[in-house]
């Protein structure tokens, strides 16, 4: 019997439709796993602004969550914000702090440290240059001038 065939006998009964989730199964070598459901990065990121004290931590897994980041780095200060999801570099989170100091401090005493289980690299964030106004084009000697 067909899924077709049970839900139109459950309509002809009166009974309420009630449509299944199938849950996704991942098999290796006759071992099942569910497989998690994926979940945007991007919702992943503090909603505050970030300062220009900020640095860089690279190689993360693409798993690490926000709240490692955090825990790691909070010992070096206040952090501001964390966003661990920045466009073009999902290895990448960029973590603010309160001053330069403790940016200094982060700098220095994450090198060659741990995030779950691999080694990252940390440095300062570089600013974000604005876009360079297109060129204008001028009239070009010559053109439409006879011959």
């Amino acid at each position: 019997m067909g899924k077709r065939q049970k839900l139109e006998e459950a309509e002809e009964a009166g009974e309420e439709e009630v449509e299944e989730q199938p849950i996704k199964k991942k098999t290796t070598g006759g071992a099942e796993s569910e497989v998690p459901e994926f979940e945007d990065p991007a919702l992943d990121n503090d909603d505050g602004e970030p300062t220009e004290f900020s640095v860089s931590v690279t190689n993360l897994s693409f798993e690490t969550k926000r709240a490692a980041v955090r825990k790691v780095l909070k010992q070096f200060g206040k952090i501001v914000t964390v966003r661990r999801w920045v466009r073009g570099a999902p290895r990448r989170a960029d973590v603010s702090f309160s001053s330069e100091a403790e940016m200094k401090a982060a700098l220095e005493g994450m090198e060659g440290q741990e995030i779950e289980g691999r080694v990252v690299k940390v440095k300062a964030t570089p600013k974000e240059e604005e876009a360079a106004a297109p060129k204008k084009k001028g009239k070009g000697k010559g053109k439409g001038k006879g011959k």
